[in-house]
């Protein structure tokens, strides 16, 4: 695993410079540029704002804040599923060519979503301080852990599915069905106290983004510093996710050239 993260920093120059190719060919010809990185996620919670403040009324206090703490992260993290999963074929014909390490392909895609992630965080800095709900001290402090393991895991699950994809293309579209049905299992447009069913309670409780998503929740919309058990389920499941991701990426990656 350290050999794989030196042989990585080895590398960094090329994983920045496909971070900005990406950054800037995203948006590349669009009147706004790079305003999408604001305009996207706004329209997307504007969205289930009006959806769960009329057609489904969620009586939570501020229910605006809240939806937006939860949906930022969760923007970031889908996003880097989507992307970094196919990432490998997408560029297949770069891995055949010329000899670098793989695992640089959807590492760069994550960094450059994570960089997207804390752009649009401004979002929900200036929701909290223009719209009254404010913010405490004490629990801000551990927003660094939650930004953490939020990009630990959408990386370590990157890498995975990007291995997986390689050889069962099927993944790709597996992973957008996945990702439709993840979203309703993750508290982020309803409180977990809310639910009256046991089995979907259980079903949180084996979420690994349930976790996640609370740290946020309890850090910027709650205000409170979050339980030790919510940090250490949050932090040893992003660790795991990361050495797990890497170690499966690794084995497969060494027959890429031949199966691409």
């Amino acid at each position: 695993m350290f050999e794989f993260i030196r042989e990585l920093h080895q590398y960094h120059s090329m994983i920045l410079n496909l971070v900005k190719r990406d950054l800037r060919g995203r948006y590349k010809g669009s009147l706004l540029g790079f305003l999408w990185n604001f305009v996207l996620p706004l329209m997307q919670i504007l969205v289930y704002i009006m959806v769960f403040t009329i057609v489904f009324r969620q009586n939570i206090e501020h229910y605006y804040v809240y939806l937006i703490v939860g949906m930022i992260p969760w923007i970031m993290f889908s996003e880097s599923i989507n992307s970094g999963s196919g990432s490998v074929v997408e560029n297949s014909q770069m891995i055949t060519k010329i000899y670098f390490p793989r695992s640089v392909i959807p590492v760069s895609i994550v960094i450059s979503k994570f960089i997207n992630f804390l752009i649009s965080m401004t979002i929900v800095f200036a929701v909290l301080a223009i719209g009254g709900h404010g913010f405490s001290t004490g629990p801000l402090l551990l927003i660094p852990i939650a930004i953490a393991c939020l990009f630990m895991f959408s990386l370590g699950l990157a890498v995975l599915l990007a291995a997986a994809d390689v050889y069962l293309r099927d993944v790709q579209y597996l992973i957008n069905v996945l990702l439709m049905m993840w979203i309703w299992i993750t508290p982020i447009m309803y409180v977990p106290d809310s639910i009256d069913s046991a089995i979907f309670n259980l079903i949180l409780d084996i979420n690994p983004m349930t976790y996640i998503i609370e740290l946020f929740q309890d850090v910027l919309y709650w205000k409170i510093i979050p339980s030790f058990e919510i940090i250490m389920i949050s932090a040893i499941e992003s660790i795991v996710m990361v050495v797990i991701g890497f170690w499966i990426y690794q084995k497969a990656s060494a027959d890429f050239a031949e199966v691409l």
